[in-house]
């Protein structure tokens, strides 16, 4: 009942993303909701995929700093209960023609289902969640206060749980949630720096395997992060994020 009440509870976070709500219908539940609820369904791997995008940092180290470490709240850890830290490191000083290197890595967990408490039978599938991406960014300054980057990365995530009771929305019915997706991805940005640990970054990203294009607007103050990542085909186009990081 519980692994039920957790898709339940991802469908109806789910829907607060949309930009956009229906009007009520007869059985007063918006058809919007219905119709996303019915595509996430069909396809559950992409939508945790993009979000799974959300949780990542691949834009370059500060200058003056050695590296950054990041937590998404917004929309994975709240209303997901889906933790992550992003970890970059600056692996090279850029010095002339050497460009500057960093290396980026993300792990996430999806809190909630580690509470889900196996059958007294023994005979339930223990819920499995992996969330992780690693990658390189190479960065050059164009101007005193403006870098262009570029880099690659691997993303994936995986994802198996089995519900005790069934989902069912109309003639389809979900008795299991699970999927794997992975990618590699080439991506190319502009950071420009607006004040002291502050910066405007927009970049974007093209994954090879399923021909994904992701981009980013994000606003970087001190310690917070505000910005939205956009999926053209994704079940939602706009993917407003909220996140901390602290920079060493």
């Amino acid at each position: 009942m519980k692994k039920t009440a957790l898709l339940l509870s991802i469908l109806i976070s789910a829907s607060f993303l949309s930009p956009a709500r229906a009007a009520d219908s007869g059985a007063g539940v918006p058809q919007e909701v219905i119709d996303l609820g019915l595509k996430f369904l069909d396809d559950p791997g992409d939508f945790f995929f993009n979000l799974h995008s959300d949780n990542e940092d691949f834009s370059p180290v500060p200058t003056k700093r050695r590296g950054a470490i990041r937590f998404n709240f917004f929309p994975t850890f709240f209303p997901l209960t889906w933790g992550s830290l992003n970890l970059k490191v600056k692996l090279l000083n850029a010095d002339g023609n050497i460009p500057q290197v960093d290396i980026s890595g993300m792990y996430g967990d999806m809190l909630a289902l580690r509470a889900i408490p196996s059958s007294d039978d023994g005979n339930s599938v223990k819920p499995v969640f992996n969330d992780y991406s690693v990658g390189l960014i190479i960065s050059r300054a164009a101007t005193e206060k403006t870098k262009i980057f570029g880099g690659g990365k691997y993303s994936a995530i995986s994802m198996n749980v089995q519900l005790s009771t069934p989902v069912v929305m109309g003639a389809f019915q979900m008795s299991s949630l699970g999927f794997q997706v992975a990618d590699t991805f080439f991506f190319t940005g502009i950071s420009h720096e607006v004040g002291k640990d502050s910066f405007v970054v927009a970049q974007a990203a093209y994954g090879f395997k399923y021909k994904k294009i992701v981009s980013r607007i994000m606003m970087s103050h001190k310690h917070l992060e505000l910005g939205m990542d956009i999926f053209p085909e994704g079940l939602f186009v706009f993917h407003p994020f909220l996140a901390w990081h602290w920079y060493f």
